[in-house]
C-alpha cells in the first residue's frame, strides 16, 4: 500500500490531478475542478452532481476491488476505492531477475537491490524480500545512493528508496550506447601513423 501511495503522490506531483485520476482508472476524469465518475451500471435518469464544497476527498487503494468503487453522497465525505498497484508482489517471494552483466559490475547483493527498486520500498521491505538484515541492506543502499543509482524520499517516518533513471537504465540495459556498439567502436584499428 505504501508503494501505491508513493506512486500516486509522484503522479500527482508530475502530472496534476487530471493525470492522477486517469492513471487510477479510465472511469475517472478531472476537468476544471470537476471529478467525473463513469458508472458501469445503467445511469440514473438525472446526472447527479454532488458538490464537495471543501469536504475532503478520500482515495483508498485496495486489494479487493477490481477497478474503481465509489461512495459519493451529499451527507458523507466522498470516497473512491481503487485497485492497488503491485498486487502481484503480494504472493511473490522469488528473487528478482538480474542480468549477469549487472551482477558482475555491482556484485550480486547490489544488483538484486537495484532490480527490486523499480517500485519504491523501505529498508525493512527490502531486507524481508532478500532474506537479509536491514543493516546489510542499508550498507548497500548507501553505496548505490552515492553512485547516483538510487534515490530516497521520506514519507512520514519511513524512507522509501527507488532507482534513479540511471539506475533503471543500468538495470534494464537501456543506456544510450549499447555494449555491442561500444565494443565495435573501440575495436577500430588506429590510423597507420599513430604510435
Amino acid at each position: 500500500m505504501e508503494s501505491d501511495l508513493a506512486h500516486r503522490a509522484r503522479t500527482l506531483a508530475e502530472h496534476g490531478a487530471a493525470g492522477l485520476f486517469t492513471a487510477i482508472s479510465d472511469r475517472l476524469t478531472w476537468d476544471e475542478g470537476i471529478l467525473a465518475v463513469l458508472r458501469n451500471r445503467p445511469r440514473p435518469d438525472a446526472v447527479s452532481d454532488i458538490p464537495i464544497n471543501g469536504r475532503r476527498l478520500l482515495f483508498t487503494p485496495s486489494c479487493f476491488v477490481d477497478g474503481v468503487s465509489t461512495t459519493i453522497s451529499p451527507h458523507a465525505p466522498p470516497h473512491v476505492v481503487h485497485t492497488a498497484r503491485g498486487l502481484v508482489v503480494l504472493a511473490e517471494n522469488a528473487a528478482p531477475t538480474v542480468p549477469r552483466s549487472l551482477e558482475r559490475l555491482l556484485g550480486r547483493p547490489r544488483a538484486r537491490l537495484l532490480a527490486l527498486l523499480a517500485e519504491p520500498a523501505t529498508t525493512t521491505e527490502l531486507a524481508q524480500r532478500l532474506g537479509v538484515t536491514p543493516p546489510a541492506v542499508n550498507q548497500h543502499l548507501a553505496v548505490l545512493t552515492t553512485a547516483g543509482l538510487v534515490d530516497r524520499t521520506r514519507y512520514g517516518r519511513h524512507v522509501h528508496y527507488r532507482h534513479t533513471p540511471l539506475g533503471a537504465a543500468l538495470h534494464t540495459g537501456s543506456w544510450p550506447l549499447a555494449p555491442s556498439a561500444a565494443r565495435t567502436s573501440s575495436s577500430v584499428d588506429p590510423p597507420a601513423d599513430s604510435p
